[in-house]
């Protein structure tokens, strides 16, 4: 549906006024957590992320500039449904002579997501102006706000899920034993950040992308049960595709959509 939205901005855009449709292809890395990592989720020792949790993304999006203020994309990510957790042993539980020792995991599935995004300039800064009639600029930077929703596809392809990093350390002991409960394969989320664009002679050559995505869907339940020395305890991580990323961008204009005169009938 977004989609046909979008092939009827262009449309329109088109007839009223000027504006450019570009591909752009983002490279970066993206963060992710379950659900209430960063809000007390587990009992402590027991943390539920860590910061192994890092992975690629790969996106390439349909972006529709209008009059270089505000535009609209579409297109498609290639993310991860991930998850993690970390455990350092209390100083009490530890027989390691100095301090509880520490170990962490990380996994997830690769993700399909499909988001819609809305963009607002909000701030420029132009240096050395070279050409005052049409106002082109030797470089610019530009600032968008940038709002939007999408849908999440699990593939339910797990690379690595069973390979569990536990095991005696130096001294202490930490094991983890999770299994994985498939909820959804299709889910919904929202997404807000900013992206900076790097202009040279009023061409936009690259694009910077820092956003934040909260899924609104819980696609896996993950329960984790884990031992630190002769400790145990365990907790369900809902994981929905939440996290932070951020994406190098390459704009490739495909077409300029010049001002029409829309006249009317006699």
């Amino acid at each position: 549906m977004f989609l046909t939205y979008f092939a009827w901005m262009v449309l329109t855009t088109a007839v009223h006024g000027q504006s450019k449709l570009y591909l752009d292809l983002k490279a970066g890395a993206n963060y992710t957590f379950a659900e209430g990592a960063y809000f007390g989720k587990g009992t402590r020792p027991f943390k539920a992320y860590s910061s192994l949790s890092f992975d690629e993304q790969g996106v390439a999006m349909l972006r529709l500039q209008v009059r270089e203020n505000w535009g609209i994309s579409a297109g498609y990510s290639g993310s991860t449904l991930g998850w993690a957790y970390s455990l350092k042993v209390p100083d009490k539980y530890t027989v390691n002579p100095f301090e509880g020792e520490r170990r962490g995991h990380s996994t997830g599935r690769y993700m399909h997501q499909f988001p819609l995004l809305f963009s607002k300039r909000i701030s420029e800064y132009n240096i050395k102006e070279i050409d005052t009639v049409r106002h082109t600029y030797l470089a610019s930077f530009r600032l968008d706000i940038v709002l939007g929703s999408g849908l999440n596809w699990n593939t339910r392809n797990c690379s690595g899920c069973g390979q569990l990093n536990s095991g005696s350390l130096a001294y202490d002991t930490i094991d983890f034993s999770q299994r994985i409960i498939n909820k959804q394969s299709f889910g919904t989320f929202i997404i807000g950040g900013i992206t900076a664009r790097f202009y040279r002679l009023n061409k936009e050559r690259l694009n910077l992308s820092i956003y934040y995505t909260q899924g609104l869907t819980d696609m896996l339940l993950v329960p984790v049960e884990y031992r630190y020395n002769s400790q145990r305890g365990s907790t369900t991580l809902h994981v929905r595709g939440s996290g932070f990323s951020a994406t190098l961008g390459v704009p490739i204009r495909l077409k300029t959509f010049k001002n029409a005169v829309v006249r009317g009938g006699g």
